[in-house]
């Protein structure tokens, strides 16, 4: 593997996710959520999280949103939300790390920024309202406008920062650190609910997809995992010698400078909060264009969700000036009014929710039948030779027609069984001149029963008919006798392979190998899906009543019928391919994960969800139709069925009719041109 593979996948995401892992979340959970030594049992758990939400992600990669939206809306809607979630936890990124901003810059300024935008009177911690933050915010959102594009530099300036960080960290830590904090209880200040609380606010920090499935692409995966995974223990490490967990009243928005200030480091305030700027603003100039990237392929075809006009790019700058719009707008809203704390409870909780609606799609999917008719049969496919047996000759148009009808019906290849109706009407045939003998049997073998005898035919006669397929004992002429004798031995060798593939692809015991869903599995597939949602239920009432018991039951419980169904019949080789005992563990954990952050968060995720339900179920109204105007000829394109049509098959009219198109016809008289250009007005 190359060092280009695993910067390209710093620089899509992951590399401003881990900054502000690192940078900004770490520092608030060890300061005001929880114990610092408690930080290294969560990001162990996180980094587990992390890799199956990204194994969820990613194995969605290729699939077909319009197939999905044309074929099943319950399973468009659950994916639709999932990057409704995501887009949530974009915005929340995107403002803490604003407001993170207009701390280090008020601190760099010693404080005057503030007073003189607010007044004195203002809370030095977290001004309300952040007018900093809104700034910076408008700030970005005009640059990128204007043409602004995702750079390497961006990530280049971040890791700068990252580690200029983890060196006054370490130094602090290195002179006045101690190791008290791990004779104390690690899980402060509630126990469990506090490592869990602790890991839900981390799983934001970890890559949320992998690169390509191939072997550099795996590697690349475990290297940035991995990575993500250390950075975080070593900052947990160096936290636990010089935060002391304690109860404070105010929420502290940048703990770091409370740390230098505590230790007798106050004079690196300024630096680090320089840092700290740099950071966080690299982080937010690649988080951001996540956030419009997904505005504009809500505006797409794939997913016709949005107006077509939000996607359009400006001729000037390049950029989609009206998805910028909006999504700048949207983080400086909350930049604005949302406190820091309200805003990483909202970020661990959407991420949460989006991981939840995709390793729920992923664990239902493979076993819904495509059909949803049972089968009466183990297999409907079957091989037959049509009868052999002389058909008496008569020029009657009445038996011919019934002789056609019932030859036609022999011929099917799938053997259906059509029930007899009483009041069925077989339109009559047209007389023939000559009487017809049809005779058919299969490449596989030559007919059992003697064949009847055939009137000579010359060849040009034989392969100009339409009426009947020639004979396969047919004997060339002399003209043809002098032909290469490769040519024959060619078709002969072509024959053999079709025969050997025919009976490969039909032998019986194969067949019977393969399982695939059907509507009895697929209410087995229900059922198991009943109970892992019991378990979860019964899993997390447990870790809210601490009845260890309930909670141990459900985890177990939720994991045998994952592994169970394992055994029922599913689609394998396709898009989709992922266990259902990692989704089902997925939705465990994050139901686990998001009970334990939904003390803050739950009014925004239920609003923003109900938002993009709404969305979803009135986009083909208000904003699909409203922008397709379809054409004049479009709208005048009917299929009907043509009864001369159904007339000339025969036997077969009444059991299958063709569809035709119906143009509208000329005008008789002639139209001039301005009526022409008053007709298209």
């Amino acid at each position: 593997m190359s060092s280009a593979s695993l910067l390209d996948a710093l620089c899509s995401g992951s590399g401003a996710r881990l900054a502000m892992g690192t940078t900004v979340i770490i520092y608030l959970i060890a300061y005001n959520e929880a114990a610092a030594p408690g930080l290294l049992f969560g990001t162990l758990l996180a980094t587990i999280y992390g890799a199956m939400a990204a194994r969820c992600k990613s194995s969605l990669r290729s699939l077909q949103m319009p197939y999905v939206r044309a074929t099943n809306k319950f399973d468009f809607g659950c994916l639709f939300l999932a990057t409704w979630m995501d887009a949530l936890a974009a915005m929340c990124a995107c403002a803490a790390l604003a407001r993170t901003l207009s701390t280090c810059l008020d601190a760099m300024t010693g404080g005057l920024a503030r007073i003189l935008i607010l007044g004195r009177n203002s809370p030095a911690n977290e001004p309300w309202p952040d007018v900093l933050g809104v700034a910076v915010v408008i700030l970005v959102t005009g640059m990128f406008m204007l043409g602004l594009e995702h750079s390497k530099a961006f990530s280049f300036i971040m890791t700068l920062g990252m580690f200029g960080l983890n060196a006054i960290l370490s130094a602090v830590g290195w002179w006045r650190g101690d190791f008290v904090a791990w004779s104390e209880n690690y899980f402060q200040p509630n126990g469990v609910n506090s490592l869990f609380l602790t890991t839900a606010l981390l799983t934001y920090a970890f890559p949320c997809v992998w690169p390509q499935p191939n072997r550099n692409g795996r590697l690349t995966s475990l290297l940035v995992l991995a990575l993500v995974s250390i950075s975080l223990l070593l900052t947990a490490i160096c936290l636990s010698t010089v935060v002391h967990y304690k109860s404070r009243e105010d929420y502290v928005a940048v703990p770091l400078f409370n740390i230098l200030d505590e230790t007798g480091f106050h004079k690196l305030v300024p630096a680090s909060a320089c840092l700290i700027l740099l950071t966080s603003s690299a982080a937010f100039l690649e988080i951001f264009p996540e956030l419009y990237g997904i505005v504009m392929r809500l505006a797409t075809s794939e997913w016709r969700i949005l107006s077509k006009q939000i996607s359009y790019e400006s001729s000037d700058s390049g950029n989609p000036v009206l998805a910028v719009f909006i999504a700048g707008s949207l983080c400086a809203m909350l930049a604005f009014a949302c406190p820091l704390q309200h805003l990483s409870y909202t970020l661990a909780a959407s991420h949460i929710w989006s991981v939840f609606l995709r390793a729920f799609y992923l664990l239902y999917t493979p076993y819904r039948p495509k059909f949803m008719q049972p089968s009466s049969s183990e297999s409907s496919l079957s091989y037959s030779r049509l009868s052999t047996a002389p058909i008496p000759k008569s020029h009657s148009s009445s038996s011919s027609a019934a002789t056609s009808s019932s030859s036609r019906l022999k011929r099917s290849l799938w053997n259906i069984a059509l029930s007899k109706q009483s009041g069925l009407k077989r339109p009559k045939n047209k007389q023939r001149n000559k009487p017809e003998v049809e005779k058919e049997w299969l490449l596989l073998g030559e007919p059992t029963s003697p064949c009847p005898q055939r009137e000579g035919r010359d060849v040009e006669s034989t392969v100009l008919s339409d009426c009947e397929p020639p004979p396969s004992d047919f004997e060339y002429p002399d003209k043809f006798d002098k032909s290469d004798s490769d040519t024959s031995t060619d078709i002969d060798a072509i024959v053999d392979e079709y025969r050997q593939k025919i009976k490969v692809t039909t032998a019986g015991p194969l067949e019977r190998s393969i399982r695939v869903p059907t509507v009895s599995s697929w209410r087995v597939t229900i059922f198991s899906i009943i109970v892992i949602g019991l378990g979860i239920a019964l899993c997390v009432a447990g870790l809210v009543l601490r009845w260890a018991p309930a909670a141990f039951t459900g985890a177990i419980g939720v994991f045998i019928v994952a592994t169970m169904m394992g055994i029922i019949p599913q689609y394998t080789g396709s898009v989709i391919n992922v266990s259902p005992v990692l989704c089902a563990m997925s939705l465990l954990l994050s139901v686990v994960f998001f009970s334990a952050c939904a003390v803050h968060s739950w009014p925004g995720v239920l609003v923003w969800l109900l938002a993009g339900l709404v969305l979803v179920m009135r986009c083909d109204r208000y904003c699909c139709t409203c922008f397709e105007h379809t054409t004049i000829l479009n709208a005048q394109l009917i299929p009907s069925v043509s009864s001369k049509t159904a007339h000339s098959t025969g036997g077969l009219g009444a059991a299958s009719s063709s569809t035709s198109i119906r143009m509208p016809r000329p005008p008789r008289s002639v139209i001039g041109l301005p009526q022409r250009v008053s007709g298209i007005r």
